[in-house]
């Protein structure tokens, strides 16, 4: 990540001067600014429209526009920090500094390195070797390292240390996701997350194995398991905070690392995004490792169920029936249904913790997206909850629509033969049927279960968000963990 810092050095020479513009700004009084800078950004058509920016190569000035200042919000800094960091990048220059507006405050600065960090972001993990060509070329370019900002508010640079943290776990939910489903497979990924946490004070990582499972007994996890050769696991991590902690919170994550669907195999097209559905898992295990980063005080603890769902000779059969610990039958009548199934092992065990509240997270239902579309990640549960989460996504970007969950509905998962079946009606209300399934196992009150089928894995460029994984939700997450 490139260097961000609140200040310039006194010998400070930037390749490159950004200025933040609003629209009802003249950049012609800009102070120190050549005049002829301001006439060539209006020929040009430029007039601070958000998203929108200038360069001139002479004076090496960039300008980027924040829109209307009345309709500015922090979005509008993300968006602007994105646009002016990819644009230095693009000019091959090492160091730059930006100013702000007069009068901005610290979360609108940090809100721009949030652009700025997130926006850089690439994975790269999987790239081969330069060709010659390439390697010369890479030669010749400057490498964009740092950033300096100018007209910061006081507590900008204490914000900045926490925003680096931030970006720093959302791309790694994203480098997580991004992986192919190979370099992810249950006991790597365990390893993985084990060299994540290694000397993090605060953080202690407990695996269950194959034999800890069949011993809980998780039953949903050791069926979805059965088709494949590579052994589940089911991953704790827990942040104890040094002092007493102001609330205890559980977060269970979807782990799937590659699902073809089982028996009820996907098609082959369908197949092809499938490495992303252990995002909910990803999520979780960030945010641990971001909170014990960040020392917030309260404790997390983190709950993973980890497993690939493949259709080999063992794989578990349409009309089995499996028992889970609490004493609750499920009809599996979808092998595709898969990620419920396994959930719901992972919020016993997170009950058993006795939290004060509980939150999941899923790729859970292509519903979801049917009904909110790949932006907006849906929420069930409690009232309360789900409207305190829409109302932080309104400050972090990060979209959230709450689905009822009516008495009525529950009909929808009951079977004939078991307690509850894996899949509802046919066609009808397929998100509130998962979160009904999931119901079965959560006794706590305090309980919010995230489907994030659409955002956590986009097809193309949103705003901040790339391509591929995303890290959606672990910035609005951790405004709430910092709100106990």
């Amino acid at each position: 990540m490139i260097e961000i810092v609140t200040a310039p050095e006194k010998k400070h020479k930037p390749g490159l001067h950004i200025i933040l513009l609003h629209e009802e700004a003249s950049l012609a009084k800009y102070p120190g600014l050549d005049p002829s800078v301001a006439v060539a950004a209006k020929a040009d058509g430029f007039m601070g429209q958000k998203d929108k920016s200038f360069y001139d190569p002479i004076s090496r000035h960039l300008v980027v526009g924040l829109g209307k200042s009345k309709e500015t919000n922090l979005e509008s800094f993300r968006r602007a920090g994105l646009l002016a960091a990819r644009k230095t990048r693009d000019l091959n220059v090492e160091s730059a500094l930006l100013s702000l507006p007069a009068g901005s405050d610290s979360t609108q600065a940090g809100a721009l390195a949030e652009g700025a960090w997130l926006g850089l972001y690439k994975f790269t993990e999987a790239k081969g070797k330069l060709q010659p060509k390439d390697a010369e070329k890479k030669a010749k370019d400057v490498e964009f390292r740092r950033l300096v900002l100018e007209r910061t508010a006081k507590g900008t640079e204490e914000l900045l240390k926490e925003k680096r943290l931030v970006c720093e776990a959302v791309c790694l939910v994203r480098d997580l996701v991004n992986r192919g489903p190979s370099e992810k497979y249950p006991a790597k990924y365990a390893r993985d997350v084990q060299a994540l946490a290694k000397g993090v004070p605060g953080l202690t990582l407990k695996v269950l194995d194959k034999k800890a499972i069949e011993a809980w007994p998780m039953a949903g996890l050791m069926a979805i398991n059965q088709g494949s050769h590579n052994p589940s696991v089911f991953i704790h991590l827990h942040y104890k905070p040094s002092g007493k902690a102001h609330k205890k919170i559980a977060l269970v994550g979807k782990g799937v690392t590659f699902d073809s669907g089982g028996l009820s195999l996907k098609p082959a097209g369908s197949m092809l995004d499938m490495k992303c559905d252990m995002a909910g898992s990803a999520t979780v295990l960030a945010l641990a490792i971001l909170a014990a980063k960040l020392k917030l005080p309260v404790e997390v603890h983190a709950c993973a169920p980890v497993t690939e769902n493949l259709p080999g000779a063992d794989a578990i059969k349409i009309g089995d029936i499996i028992r889970y610990k609490n004493g609750k039958t499920a009809e599996m009548l979808n092998t595709d249904a898969e990620g419920r199934v396994i959930l719901a092992d992972g919020l016993l065990y997170a009950e058993s913790l006795k939290p004060d509240v509980i939150l999941d997270f899923a790729t859970l239902t292509g519903a979801a997206i049917v009904a909110l579309g790949m932006n907006i990640s849906a929420v069930l549960g409690d009232d309360k909850l789900c409207e305190r989460f829409k109302t932080l996504g309104k400050s972090t970007g990060e979209s959230f629509w709450q689905l009822p969950m009516p008495d009525a509905y529950h009909s929808h998962i009951e079977s004939k033969v078991a307690d509850i079946k894996n899949i509802g009606n046919s066609g009808e209300a397929g998100t509130m049927a998962g979160a009904f399934y999931l119901k079965e196992f959560v006794t706590t009150k305090a309980w919010v279960h995230f489907d994030i089928a659409g955002p956590a894995f986009l097809k193309g460029e949103d705003g901040v968000n790339p391509a591929g994984g995303t890290g959606i939700p672990v910035r609005t997450v951790l405004e709430y963990l910092k709100s106990l």
